[in-house]
């Protein structure tokens, strides 16, 4: 018997010596290896195995390894992996170097699947959160990608609050259809539509005079501005089709995916952060003040005797003013608070902000606010199911008042083009305003009272599950559902009261419109994702799904017109009401398959393709294909090659194919209203759609390599693509003899963009005390017709062939203007016989980006973009000089005995086609970080971290062009990116101070 004690005695022991022996406890601290700061969310995970844990709010974690445990990695987004041997060691401390080529980082390769950066085909540009609005505060998520896209042709269009921002990823991909790239939003088929209000209609300022609905020259504020940039984690950009051929028939203008933070595993941490600032015009175009010889240049007779007059009475009185500055010389007052909470456990974590925004603009009763609240959740349910929410709601309001081209005296820089100095303008003490005798309008009473105005009420919500079905040591398989929708409500007001000196001498004065936009985005999808390997090398993941998707919008207004006196100004105070109401609905189907196969992280091929059903197509039930194939080679990672000092050489080539469908109604032969004998009725249009209209498609090549060095302190990514697109539709013109006028929707032809992308990165200094990250991008982009079955035609928009148009014609890019003078001699192979002038894209694009580390505590960053000679037609210098208000009126630059503000206008083409090229200090900043011994000194360990800075966007602007700004577009976002400039809202210069509380 004791013999038996003595036995189980020792059994006991050695089991429990065993169970001592399988888990060992390892603490430790994760940190920044430039800031010292402790870094939260890094996964530390025991190689090996799927024991892990992620890092707390100040960097700390700790974990139960196994015995048998010999290396722990540690790993997170923005940073190198790092490997450390356990040994016996009991606390492990690690510092985590910036991943400058983001090598580490997981990009997306299908609707289910990632891949990381490292083992990837196709050049996808990834901005992380830190680069997004770690430097400055970008009003819109769009604006702040400006400069930072290799591959993209990004200009702010408008300088008004809110922005206006056309993206053109590689070059053009439709001349009718969607020219802005599809936005993903937390797997959300994002609304982003640039609507407008008619502002430039004929009852308001008469921009577009012979439209009575919306128009193109309504500068509208596309919806993207809804969403805040401090709630995005980071935006991956799929610039061609090659990438984006997952998307299928809504991709052909590239895909942004925006990803959203989420919450980590750890403590509860709270964020406040609060930025207070101010905006500028960056660049007034001045004036000329005017003499007595100048008045006898510009009028004769009585009119002269009389400017004469008012000019010396205004001179003795001393009323000599300035009215560009009084209207667009403000100073804007920006605020933008944020406070979010996040933290979680293994199981549930969750991540909820709110964010206010309130943007003065420049102007006199224009603004931009913005106010929103998020709240993602992600939750485990047992082993094998996730389920992640996303929910937000975003409240915003635009004021954007009236600017660019005109015709009644409405816009603001149009008048004041006309306005002499002179002028007397001011409200009496009454606060009544005197008629402007030099245009339509008094600008200073269009300030105080007109009215253009927009509320947007915006919500996002998403759901996306996982189910693990099968989980064993050499496969996987896992059903992924998402789901979404994005519904935006807008309503806007547009009114002129009927006593302003536009309306009095109109046959109906005064007008007001009131408008409706409701957007509804759904789609929902379903993917089994197979991961499977093949002996110890060769891993697989495969996957087929179905993803369905819906767009409906409904956009109705009602005019009123010759208002009575008085308020509220509404349509049924009028005496003539007219309506509008434009529905639209659209349905796509897409199936999916796709098969990746990786063969030890040294060769990466993919191969898949997309099924895709449109109602927008002529055959609604017919099926596209849009293939995808590619592959990756890292020759680095092969045995025989044995260099220490270089850590990838990657070979890389792939090909897809995207689509575009018609524009909406293609399809239908629109009918007339008549009216005979006092009976309505309808009349076939001489407009004929097309049945048989198919989708416009992309096909794209792209190859590329990329390199890193020195353990990826230099890093290379050189990428050249090839992006034809297929059966471009646009309206087809057709003799009189047809009895109608035109197709619709007509394939006209083809064109090919192809490019080169260059991205250099080098840290040249990493130290203890002293860091410096340097990234340059190089880019450009060139376009040509390769296929015209029609005669060459117009494309873009403008004002007609004496200030520049655009032609698509064989042989040439659809972005290059064409202008006075005529010359069947000179120009016989010219369309019309037009001057051939230059290119509006640009001829390369460049942006260098520094990021310097001092001490630890005090970050400087900043970003030059540089825009190499893309040209613009630029028509708000004639104003000027038609006005005689440019400041250079008097001067005689060529010595020809004529000054130039008469000379000027008599110039051809040549004159307006400017170069909008520039130079841009698009963002800077300084930051500094309170080291934790004063911190705590201060605040114990209430508060974890206190970061107060500076920062500023485009604070510098060298360029020649001669406008408010180079980027800016009387028509907003155009098909082939040729800018029209008319005066439009000038840019400013907008400057922060910041300061940032972690608890």
């Amino acid at each position: 018997m004791k013999k038996n004690l003595f036995i189980i005695f020792l059994m006991v022991t050695a089991l429990l010596q065993q169970v001592v022996a399988q888990d060992r406890s390892i603490s430790g601290r994760v940190t920044d290896a430039s800031s010292g700061q402790g870094l939260p969310g890094v996964t530390v995970l025991v190689k090996g195995t799927t024991v892990g844990v992620s890092t707390d709010t100040d960097g700390s974690f700790s974990l139960s390894a196994p015995a048998s445990a010999s290396t722990l990695t540690f790993s997170s987004i923005g940073y190198l992996t790092v490997e450390r041997p356990i040994g016996n060691s009991s606390t492990i401390n690690v510092q985590l170097a910036t991943d400058t080529r983001q090598l580490e980082e997981v990009v997306v390769t299908g609707l289910a699947t990632s891949i990381k950066r490292s083992n990837l085909a196709n050049a996808v540009t990834t901005i992380s959160a830190k680069e997004l609005v770690g430097s400055t505060r970008p009003v819109t998520v769009d604006a702040a990608l400006n400069g930072k896209v290799v591959g993209a042709n990004i200009s702010q269009t408008s300088g008004a609050p809110g922005g206006g921002v056309a993206i053109q990823l590689r070059g053009i991909s439709s001349l009718t259809g969607g020219t802005q790239p599809l936005y993903i939003i937390d797997g959300v088929y994002a609304v982003n539509a640039e609507v407008g209000n008619g502002a430039g209609a004929a009852a308001f300022s008469a921009a577009a005079s012979t439209t009575a609905g919306r128009s193109t020259q309504d500068n509208p504020v596309n919806r993207l501005a809804d969403l805040n940039p401090n709630d995005i984690e980071s935006i991956e950009v799929l610039k061609g089709s090659s990438a984006a051929a997952i998307y299928g028939t809504r991709a052909n203008a590239g895909v942004i995916i925006i990803k959203t933070k989420r919450g980590v595993a750890g403590q509860t941490r709270v964020s406040f952060n609060q930025d207070l600032g101010f905006a500028k015009a960056w660049n007034l175009l001045g004036k000329e003040d005017w003499t007595n010889e100048k008045i006898d240049l510009n009028y004769t007779g009585a009119r002269a005797t009389l400017e004469k007059q008012r000019l010396a009475d205004a001179q003795a009185s001393g009323q000599i003013y300035d009215y560009e500055e009084q209207i667009f010389g403000n100073t804007a007052f920006l605020r933008n608070t944020s406070l979010s909470v996040s933290g979680g456990s293994e199981k549930t974590k969750f991540y909820v902000a709110g964010t206010s925004t309130d943007e003065g603009g420049i102007v006199d009763r224009t603004g931009f606010k913005r106010n929103s609240i998020r709240a993602n959740l992600d939750q485990k349910i047992g082993e094998r199911i996730d389920i992640g929410i996303t929910s937000s709601f975003i409240r915003s309001q635009n004021r954007r008042g009236f600017t660019g081209n005109d015709n009644r005296g409405v816009s603001l820089g149009y008048t004041l083009g006309y306005l002499p100095s002179y002028a007397q303008l001011q409200p009496n003490e009454a606060g009544i305003f005197p008629d402007n005798p030099y245009g339509g309008d008094n600008p200073l009473a269009i300030v105080a009272r007109a009215v253009n105005e927009e509320n947007t009420n915006r919500t996002v919500q998403a759901v996306n599950g996982t189910l693990r079905i099968l989980e064993n040591e050499t496969s996987s398989l896992r059903l992924a559902v998402q789901g979404g929708i994005d519904y935006s409500n807008s309503d806007a007001i547009l009114a002129l009261p009927a006593d302003l000196q536009s309306q009095r001498n109109l046959p109906n004065p005064g007008a007001v419109r009131v408008l409706k936009n409701q957007f509804f985005n759904y789609n929902l999808q379903g993917f089994l994702v197979y991961d499977w390997r093949l002996g110890e090398t060769i891993n697989l993941t495969s996957q087929v799904g179905t993803v369905r998707l819906g767009l409906d919008r409904n956009l109705s207004f009602s005019q009123g017109q010759n208002l009575a006196p008085g308020e509220p100004l509404t349509p049924n105070r009028s005496s003539l009401v007219t309506q509008e109401v434009e529905l639209g609905s659209e349905r796509d189907i897409g199936h999916v398959a796709q098969q990746e196969v990786n063969f030890n992280d040294q060769i990466i091929a993919t191969a898949g393709v997309r099924f895709d059903k449109s109602s927008r197509n002529g055959d609604p039930n017919k099926y596209y294909a849009f293939p995808k194939a590619s592959l990756a080679v890292n020759i680095a990672k092969f045995g025989f090659f044995d260099l220490p000092a270089v850590n990838l050489v990657k070979l890389r080539a792939a090909y897809g194919e995207t689509g575009a469908p018609g524009f909406f109604g293609s399809t239908f032969s629109p009918l007339v209203n008549t009216s005979t004998g006092g009976r309505v009725g309808f009349l076939p249009s001489t407009l004929v759609g097309n049945l048989d209209i198919g989708p416009e498609r992309a096909t794209e090549f792209e190859t590329g390599i990329d390199l890193a060095f020195l353990e990826s302190r230099i890093t290379l990514e050189a990428t050249y693509y090839n992006k034809v697109a297929k059966d471009l539709i646009n309206s087809f013109v057709l003799a009189p003899s047809t009895g109608v006028t035109s197709i619709r929707a007509f394939p006209v032809g083809d064109l090919q963009n192809r490019g080169i992308e260059l991205s250099l990165g080098v840290t040249p200094i990493r130290s203890e005390n002293f860091n410096w990250v340097s990234t340059t991008q190089y880019w450009f982009n060139r376009t040509e017709v390769t296929r015209i079955v029609v005669p060459a035609f117009n494309t873009g928009l403008g004002f007609g062939s004496g200030f520049g148009r655009n032609v698509f014609t064989l042989g040439e890019s659809p972005s290059r203007w064409y202008g006075t003078p005529v010359n069947a001699v000179d120009n016989a192979t010219n369309p019309s016989f037009l001057t051939r002038y230059q290119e509006a894209q640009p001829k390369f694009q460049m942006s260098f980006l520094n990021n310097f580390t001092l001490f630890k505590n005090i970050e400087v960053s900043f970003l030059l973009h540089w825009r190499k000679d893309s040209y613009t037609s630029n028509l708000s210098r004639l104003l000027q000089d038609e006005g005689g208000t440019t400041k250079d009126w008097s001067q005689d630059d060529d010595n020809d005995g004529q000054v130039n503000g008469l000379q000027r206008p008599n110039l051809p083409a040549s004159e307006y086609i400017q170069n909008s090229g520039y130079v841009r200090l698009r963002e800077a900043s300084i930051y500094y970080s309170v080291p934790a011994s004063i911190r705590t000194a201060i605040f114990k360990d209430f508060v974890r971290n206190i970061r107060i800075g500076a920062s500023g966007n485009n604070l510098i602007t060298w360029t020649d062009y001669v406008g408010y700004d180079p980027e800016v577009s009387n028509f907003g976002s155009t098909s082939n990116g040729a800018q029209v400039d008319v005066s439009s809202f000038p840019n400013t210069r907008r400057v922060f101070f910041h300061i940032g509380l972690d608890f």
